[in-house]
């Protein structure tokens, strides 16, 4: 008899020792997830749950060498600036509409990092008047071209990121697209980008 109750009391202690150590860490009171597409697949975006993960050493450095890793502005003209929950929104409501696109405007190296859910990599380089295939990007983007000129009025919903505040290349993809006449009101800037993304502790891909 004894043995069980000692069995019994040391179970309870485990369980009691196992939720105690259960971490619920919701995105915001209301919000545990969402689901986005990505690659093809369906994938779960939430927070981390483990108490011990830590930032990749390529976000946590504080001292980086302006240029190029330089603070960025938190506005870029008319461009609306975006945290966290206004992210997540994006990707949600980006499942069920075709005319938005997130994108990571890191190139390839970072990209392979980890990215967000559901980006596309679409390199600043990329995004330069004379580059090799801005005309198909463009079109890619929703653009027409008529003799030499181009119209945007279709264009597609952009939410642009790349590492953070102190990187630019979000920045210059943005000014380049708003400099072959992009409108301002289609293009979306996340500035935190994945150092805030992974300091919230959001999902990465």
């Amino acid at each position: 008899m004894k043995k069980n109750i000692v069995a019994t009391m040391g179970m309870a202690l485990i369980l009691a020792g196992n939720q105690a150590a259960a971490v619920d860490v919701k995105i915001t009171e209301e919000l545990t997830s969402i689901t986005a597409k990505h690659k093809g697949s369906s994938i779960v975006i939430k927070r981390i749950q483990s108490p011990d993960t830590k930032l990749n050493s390529a976000l946590t450095a504080t001292t980086k060498e302006c240029p190029p890793y330089c603070i960025q502005p938190m506005n870029i003209g008319e461009v609306k600036t975006l945290g966290e929950l206004e992210v997540l929104k994006f990707i949600k409501d980006m499942k069920d509409n075709s005319g938005s696109l997130l994108i990571d405007a890191r190139t390839r190296e970072w990209h392979k990092q980890g990215t967000i859910p559901s980006a596309i990599n679409l390199p600043f380089t990329m995004l330069k008047k004379d580059g090799k295939y801005i005309d198909k990007i463009l079109t890619l983007l929703g653009g027409n071209q008529f003799d030499n000129k181009w119209s945007f009025r279709h264009a597609q919903k952009l939410l642009i990121f790349s590492n953070g505040a102190w990187d630019e290349q979000a920045t210059l993809a943005i000014r380049n697209l708003i400099d072959m006449g992009y409108p301002e009101d289609k293009i979306l800037y996340y500035r935190g980008g994945m150092q805030m993304w992974n300091l919230v502790g959001l999902t990465v891909k």
